[in-house]
């Protein structure tokens, strides 16, 4: 009689501790999966979670399931990546990454006055009279107006201000016409197009970071033929034709030396496409002295954390923070910060005293720095173009 009774209750318990080791099981699943970053969401300071950025906080759903009773005001705010396109300077923001000695951040930050109510999207939507880029998604016809391009870089060089501390520069804003900069964007060249700086890991103080910044001539770009290693060259060679022959416009160059009243006659010039990995990093430096002007654009990238705009933008050094610098890796505290900002762009005369550098740049988890630098020189320089006749006629097309 007590027998079947006795099987069932044996058997009841064997299917409760399965069912428990199961339940166990799952969870380890999951936790592990968390833990070692396999799928699922990734935990930790400012996880991702399907491209919207989150604080430790647990996953709404998790509290409710674990029956925290979530009130709406308690709700974890999420906010969305905001792309760099769109990006501004918030004075709130800028407090929390500019040295503590310094009591405006306003002052200490140079950038575009723009509010966060202007949507990059909309600042030139005014101008567009003339139709310029490709016809459609798969053709090579690119229609653009070279006369136009200059214009609009050199009405953005007359509009900025001049900037007198801690040295001569300036600050542009919207530098290019937007279809061309978004384009620029679009079709950076890719890793296999671009060299290590051979030059930059000299053995100079402030300067054994900076072989991770990798490189290549514009005119590079445009003796690229492979398609097979770059789907979009053909596209590519298209667009960079254009930035050439706008920021090699002999009215921009005009406007610039203008700008800073500058009466030397440059013999080269160069037109580098640059890209700094995590690591780069350099230490405050004047530049060669054999060059006469730099000029660098910013392209910040969706990838790039949006602290970016405060953390991989140009420091200036007065004399004395240059000489109080760091004797290992050359860093010293900065006078002003250049914003980076998209389509914004900054140039200076180089002197002996103009001093400058690049903070460390982030993991690769945070996307690399990207820029364009064009440089002036009183001679011939390895590497750079000459400013003979036979490149003027060609850019002038």
């Amino acid at each position: 009689m007590h027998a079947p009774t006795s099987r069932r209750n044996a058997a009841r318990a064997v299917v409760l501790s399965l069912m428990a080791a199961v339940a166990a099981l799952s969870l380890f699943y999951d936790d592990g999966r968390s833990f070692f970053g396999l799928g699922g969401e990734q935990r930790g300071d400012d996880a991702v979670v399907s491209d919207v950025v989150v604080g430790n906080d647990a996953p709404l759903e998790e509290e409710e399931a674990n029956g925290l009773g979530v009130t709406e005001s308690e709700r974890p705010r999420r906010k969305a990546r905001v792309k760099a396109r769109d990006r501004y300077y918030d004075p709130e923001l800028a407090r929390e990454y500019a040295p503590e000695t310094v009591s405006n951040p306003d002052e200490y930050f140079i950038r575009c006055n723009r509010s966060g109510s202007s949507s990059s999207s909309s600042l030139l939507s005014a101008e567009k009279s003339f139709s310029s880029g490709f016809k459609d998604s798969s053709s090579l016809v690119y229609q653009f107006d070279p006369k136009k391009d200059a214009k609009h870089i050199v009405d953005a060089i007359h509009e900025s201000s001049l900037n007198r501390d801690p040295f001569k520069s300036a600050y542009f804003c919207n530098i290019l016409p937007q279809d061309l900069y978004d384009d620029i964007n679009a079709y950076f060249p890719p890793a296999y197009a671009l060299m290590k700086d051979q030059r930059a890991n000299a053995g100079q103080v402030g300067r054994r970071d900076a072989d991770k910044r990798y490189k290549c001539s514009a005119f590079d770009i445009l003796k690229l033929r492979d398609e097979k290693k770059w789907s979009k060259v053909l596209r590519a060679k298209k667009v960079w034709e254009r930035a050439t022959k706008a920021l090699y416009s002999p009215s921009v160059k005009l406007a610039l030396f203008m700008k800073f009243k500058i009466s030397k006659k440059p013999v080269s010039r160069d037109f580098r496409v640059q890209s700094d990995a995590g690591g780069f990093s350099i230490g405050t430096h004047p530049d060669n002295r054999k060059k006469i002007l730099t000029f660098q654009l910013y392209l910040p990238q969706d990838a790039n954390e949006e602290s970016s705009v405060y953390t991989y933008g140009t420091c200036l050094h007065t004399p004395e923070q240059h000489r109080r610098r760091d004797k290992i890796d050359g860093s010293a505290p900065c006078e002003k910060k250049m914003a980076f900002l998209a389509n914004s762009a900054y140039a200076f005369p180089v002197t002996r005293s103009s001093f400058h550098s690049v903070e460390k740049v982030v993991g690769k988890s945070k996307g690399a720095r990207k820029t364009i630098m064009l440089n002036w020189y009183t001679h011939a320089m390895e590497g750079a173009q000459s400013m003979g006749g036979g490149l003027l006629s060609l850019l002038a097309g």
